[in-house]
């Protein structure tokens, strides 16, 4: 079972496990699937994360299969991981085990895929020899992310109490066989120290939810930095962005509306400044990129 939007702000009081409080949930002489806490049954808000007793195969397969299963119900768990996610294939190198799962891991962002990290990094650091966990989608790294290896240490419980955030934005995306721009709205719940810019944008390169609907940016992309100063959110992009530039100039143009349309529909921002590697973009193939100005939204070459 997904619920993705009931929790999705856990993490601001809880996002990290020590080992010490691993060891001590683990079952005497067995071993345990990691989930996040219903909150709906959260009486004491200390932990986000909870585990559910495994007597199963100790192999990586087995327990991936298990896990992704789910919790049983009624156990007041909720499992991470969004429907269709399975174990695609996975290898072992040294104390680092990589588990390739299916496309579907690739649409959380934010909290729930750090949550998601550190379900899946409890459950497999269990293993004999393996102390380490590098989670992929689809036989791609996630860009965005803050690292790539996760170790049972990285997760340890911090009384945080920052206050969920909850933004809306309008995330722009090629409507299939056509050459127009639709869009897809989408509820972020953060914690005031997230870049809620870079979760949007990162959100926009992982593609649409909605059927209908095809991402215009590159699936490598990554968000190197974005901020926002004064009504202007300045953003750096990697050097995918130039490399991957479409031959049609209507297609670049479509681009740069999809990012600018993006990040313009969020509240406070009404300019929008693209920099790639450090640079700031003038030109994007054939489009300028180097006057915002959001009265041009729906022809935006200025951004």
């Amino acid at each position: 079972m997904h619920k993705r939007n009931l929790w999705a702000f856990a993490l601001a009081l809880a996002v990290m496990v020590g080992l010490s409080g691993c060891s001590s949930r683990r079952n005497e002489g067995g071993a345990s699937l990691w989930y996040t806490a219903d909150l709906a049954h959260w009486d004491n808000a200390t932990t986000a994360l909870e585990a559910t007793p495994y007597t199963g195969e100790m192999t990586v397969p087995a327990l991936m299969e298990a896990l992704l299963s789910g919790p049983d119900e009624g156990s007041g768990l909720i499992s991470p991981f969004p429907e269709g996610t399975n174990l695609q294939q996975f290898k072992q190198e040294g104390k680092r085990v990589t588990v390739d799962l299916s496309w579907p891991y690739a649409d959380l962002v934010g909290i729930e895929l750090t949550l998601a990290d550190y379900c899946i990094t409890l459950t497999l650091t269990q293993l004999e020899g393996v102390d380490e966990v590098c989670i992929t989608a689809n036989g791609s790294q996630l860009p965005y992310r803050d690292r790539q290896v996760f170790t049972a240490q990285d997760v340890m419980f911090t009384g945080a109490e920052e206050e969920p955030v909850e933004v809306t934005a309008a995330l722009h995306f090629r409507r299939s066989d056509s050459r127009e721009l639709g869009f897809e709205f989408r509820v972020f719940r953060l914690t005031e120290s997230d870049s809620v810019a870079q979760v949007v944008l990162e959100a926009l390169i992982a593609g649409p939810q909605d059927e209908g609907l095809e991402p215009v940016l590159p699936a490598d992309l990554k968000v190197l930095s974005a901020r926002l100063e004064g009504k202007v959110c300045y953003v750096d992009l990697s050097g995918v962005f130039l490399e991957q530039i479409p031959q049609e100039e209507w297609e670049q143009q479509m681009v740069i509306d999809s990012l600018v349309n993006t990040l313009c529909s969020m509240e406070n921002v009404e300019q929008v400044q693209i920099l790639v590697e450090g640079q700031l973009l003038e030109w994007y193939g054939d489009v300028p990129v180097n006057r915002p100005d959001p009265s041009e939204q729906t022809s935006p070459g200025p951004t």
